[in-house]
C-alpha cells in the first residue's frame, strides 16, 4: 500500500500572523488594565457595586440621560457573580430579577454597542482568571452548580471518571444502547451503508472508538442527549469532505475526514478539541507538546461554550491522530473539555446522531485482545511503503484496557 507523506501538500493555509495579531489586539484592547493593589472587581474595571437587594429595577441609577448600553455585573448570594451585556441595561436587569432569587449588588461599564461582544468576552475571561465564581454559561470554562447531566452521571462519578476513565468506563460496558425511534435510525441507513463501503471505514471507526473510550464519559449513558456523532455530514463536502463528526452542546469535539485528491484516497485527516490548560500543564508548555507531536498543527479556536481554555489539534494523516489518541495527556485534556461542555447543556445535534456508527465503534470493546491486535495490524500497519520505495515505520496504538 502506497501513501503520500508530504505534509505540506495536505495542510490548509493557516491564518496569517497579521490576522492573529489583530485578533489578539482586539481582545487586549477590551481587557481592563489590572493593578496588584486593587480588589478583583476594581481590577476588572467595574465601579464599586451599588446595593440593589430587594429592588425590581435600576432605572433610578440612569434616569433619562445616562448611557444604558454596556457591560453589567450582578453580585449574587454566596459570592457568585454574573457578567453580561445589554443595549438597555435597565430592561435587562428587570429580566434578571425574574430569574434570580436575589440580586445583591449591581455595577455597570458604559460600552459602545460595536464593542459589546469583545468587552463581555474579555471581562468574563478576566473574572474567571481572577478566581471569581461566575454563574455564566457562555464564555466560561466551567459552570457553577447543578447541571442537567447530573441526572445521568453524578458529579462524583464524573470526578472519578476524569481521574481514571478506563477503569470507570468498565461500568458502561453493560449499559444497553439507547433505543431511538425507527424513523430516526432509518434516516441514516443510506449514509452508513455508503460509509461502510469507504476504504477508510475501518480506520475511522477505530479512531472513533479510541476517542469514545477515553474522552467521552460513560458514552452509552450520555449518547444522543449530551453528545451525537454524524455520519458523512454535508459540511465542507465540496472542499474537505468529512467522514464523521462528534459534537456536544453546540460545538464540535472530534472530526475525521478524507481528501478529494485521488492520490490521497488512503489518507485520513482529523481534529480534536481539547482543554488547553490541562494539555499544556501536563506537558509544561505548548512548545514541549509540539516537540512530542511535530506533525500536529495547533490552532486557536473560539467556541463560545468552551471558554478561554481551548485548542484545536489537527492531524493531517491518520497515524498522527492515532498517536494523539494514545497520548494520555491529550486524552485527559479532551476528556476535560468534553465534560465542561456537556455540563453546560444537552447537544443541539441529536437529530443528526447515527446510532449505527456508534454501535460499530463501541462493539470493538468486546473484541478479544488477539483479534483486536489483528485489526490494528490491518488498519494501521507497522510499516508502509512511501512513493520513493522507502519504508516508513509506524508505531501502532496500544489498546486501552479498563484495568489501566
Amino acid at each position: 500500500m502506497s501513501t503520500i507523506w508530504t505534509l505540506a501538500a495536505l495542510k490548509e493555509t493557516p491564518r496569517s500572523r497579521k490576522t492573529q495579531r489583530q485578533e489578539e489586539s482586539t481582545l487586549q484592547s477590551a481587557h481592563p488594565t489590572m493593578t496588584p493593589s486593587s480588589s478583583p472587581l476594581d481590577r476588572l474595571g467595574f465601579p464599586a457595586p451599588t446595593d440593589v437587594a430587594g429592588l425590581k429595577t435600576v432605572a433610578h441609577l440612569f434616569g433619562s440621560s445616562k448611557r444604558r448600553c454596556g457591560i453589567y455585573l450582578l453580585v449574587l448570594p454566596n459570592e457568585r457573580f454574573y457578567i453580561g451585556q445589554a443595549v438597555d441595561v435597565v430592561r435587562r436587569f428587570a429580566q434578571h430579577v425574574k430569574t434570580h432569587e436575589r440580586i445583591e449588588k449591581f455595577s455597570f461599564i458604559p460600552t459602545a454597542k460595536s464593542k459589546l461582544d469583545a468587552q463581555e468576552k474579555a471581562l468574563i475571561f478576566a473574572a474567571e482568571s481572577a478566581g471569581l465564581t461566575l454563574v455564566n454559561v457562555v464564555h466560561v470554562s466551567n459552570i457553577y452548580g447543578e447541571s442537567d447531566l447530573d441526572a445521568l452521571v453524578s458529579p462524583d462519578e464524573l470526578t472519578a471518571w476524569l481521574k481514571g476513565p478506563f477503569q470507570q468506563s468498565e461500568a458502561d460496558f453493560a449499559t444497553q444502547p439507547i433505543e431511538l425511534p425507527l424513523a430516526h435510525v432509518a434516516r441514516f441507513e443510506a449514509n452508513y451503508a455508503r460509509f461502510k463501503d469507504n476504504p477508510l471505514f475501518d480506520s475511522a471507526t477505530f479512531l472513533l472508538y479510541l476517542y469514545l473510550d477515553s474522552a467521552v464519559p460513560f458514552p452509552r449513558r450520555t449518547e444522543y442527549t449530551f453528545w451525537a456523532v454524524s455520519c458523512l455530514p454535508s459540511a465542507n463536502r465540496s472542499k474537505i469532505p468529512r467522514l464523521l463528526c462528534l459534537s456536544a452542546s453546540v460545538m464540535e469535539l472530534f472530526c475525521l475526514g478524507c481528501y478529494k485528491d485521488p492520490e490521497l484516497a488512503q489518507c485520513l485527516w482529523g481534529f480534536v478539541n481539547v482543554a488547553s490548560d490541562v494539555l499544556f500543564d501536563a506537558y509544561g508548555s505548548e512548545a514541549m507538546f509540539q516537540q512530542a507531536h511535530p506533525n500536529i498543527e495547533v490552532k486557536r479556536v473560539t467556541y463560545r461554550d468552551a471558554g478561554q481554555h481551548q485548542v484545536n489539534l489537527v492531524a493531517h494523516l491518520q497515524h498522527d491522530m492515532f498517536d494523539l489518541l494514545n497520548d494520555r495527556a491529550v486524552t485527559r485534556a479532551a476528556a476535560e473539555l468534553c465534560v465542561r461542555v456537556m455540563r453546560k447543556r444537552a447537544t443541539i445535534y441529536s437529530k443528526f446522531h447515527c446510532p449505527q456508527l456508534v454501535d460499530a465503534a463501541l462493539d470493538l470493546r468486546a473484541m478479544e485482545n488477539e483479534n483486536f491486535e489483528k485489526l490494528v495490524d490491518t488498519v494501521f500497519p507497522i510499516e508502509e511503503e512511501t512513493p520513493d520505495g522507502a519504508i516508513c515505520e509506524v508505531k501502532p496504538p496500544e489498546r486501552h484496557h479498563p484495568s489501566d
